[in-house]
């Protein structure tokens, strides 16, 4: 069997996958509140309610899977309510049942699901985002001077590259918020900072291991993707992304993922990956991959069982059961391998039609 032959193979092996996929996400929607639970155990303690980055991991999803189209009024109302009662006056966007509000890091990753789930719903904020012309005075302290600025790039957890990069993606919210006039001055900071910290032997930022580093470079893929700039030293990270793969273990659901969004960014610089390289890295995700799918036919964070904290706050049990954020990151996965091997051409993805019938009525 030839390369291209064997890509094709590898694209169909991941749809089995999701077999029990699409049930599992239904049982995961509380129509009371209008949002998505995290885990289903989540469901089984009081302190837990739907939050907002499962309700929008959820939204992003079922835009995934073309259910979005399908959606039926009343569901997409209680959605669109979710998020927009969950909005302050300020801009900010706040789960009411955990201490997400305190972390930085956080509040900007709830305003970008905000935004973008109620934009996918055809629905709007209730009020301007801090930043924006009419919500200026709101912003957060490190975004009010290039010194405050400075100070905090200094201040980001770089022996832990993956936070690090995570906190500059996670601010990019407020940037793109702002007027031109006003951000540039701060993006052009935050690059150049970048450049004179970014490691000239593997293009890579920070410190911890393999995973951990491209898992940084991953979410600064995003923060220059956003901003519509080419990564520096792409070929280098490239190198890098490939040595890892080869190299380290999968032990995070996130480490099986980031690669591969890492790889479209670089590709669209780069070009054409070689159909060795490609089929290898497929090959490896795959198989990393199917070792987060759990019996309920979700997928998990970690290999063994759920995580508890995906994300600062606590959202679950830390069972032996699927999970909204490694489940989202699952279908996108899938999605990002058919997209990276769209360079060889006739790459037709399906979008599991198969398993998503009837989705709305379990639902309902």
């Amino acid at each position: 069997m030839n390369t291209v032959k064997q890509i094709h193979e590898v694209l169909k092996a991941f749809d089995p996958l999701f077999e029990h996929f699409y049930t599992w996400l239904a049982g995961q929607y509380d129509s009371g509140y209008g949002g998505f639970y995290y885990a289903a155990s989540s469901k089984e303690v009081p302190e837990f309610q739907p939050d907002i980055e499962s309700t929008g991991q959820a939204v992003h999803i079922l835009g995934n899977s073309r259910l979005l189209q399908q959606m039926p009024a009343a569901i997409q109302q209680q959605i669109i309510a979710f998020f927009q009662q969950r909005q302050t006056p300020e801009g900010y966007f706040y789960d009411p049942h955990n201490a997400m509000r305190n972390i930085e890091r956080m509040v900007g990753r709830a305003i970008m699901y905000s935004c973008t789930s109620l934009k996918a719903l055809g629905a709007k904020p209730l009020y301007p985002l801090p930043g924006s012309n009419k919500n200026s005075a709101v912003l957060p302290e490190h975004l009010k001077s290039l010194t405050a600025l400075k100070t905090w790039l200094d201040e980001r957890p770089w022996d832990f590259a993956w936070m690090a990069g995570d906190n500059i993606q996670a601010t990019g919210v407020y940037l793109r918020a702002m007027p031109p006039t006003e951000s540039g001055k701060y993006i052009e900071s935050i690059c150049n900072y970048l450049l004179e910290h970014q490691d000239p032997q593997t293009g890579l930022w920070g410190e911890g291991r393999p995973y951990v580093r491209i898992s940084g470079a991953f979410k600064l893929a995003l923060f220059y993707r956003d901003l519509g700039k080419p990564m520096p030293q792409a070929e280098r990270i490239y190198q890098s992304l490939l040595d890892t793969l080869h190299h380290d273990v999968s032990e995070d659901m996130c480490w099986t993922r980031n690669p591969m969004d890492l790889l479209l960014v670089l590709q669209k610089q780069l070009g054409r990956v070689s159909e060795t390289e490609l089929l290898d890295i497929l090959t490896i995700t795959y198989n990393n991959l199917k070792q987060y799918q759990k019996p309920d036919g979700g997928f998990s964070r970690h290999v063994q069982a759920s995580l508890v904290t995906p994300n600062n706050v606590p959202l679950g049990k830390g069972l032996v059961e699927g999970d909204m954020n490694a489940s989202t990151q699952a279908l996108r996965i899938r999605m990002l391998a058919h997209q990276v091997a769209d360079q060889l051409g006739n790459i037709n993805m399906n979008y599991l039609e198969q398993y998503t019938r009837g989705f709305y009525e379990k639902i309902l």
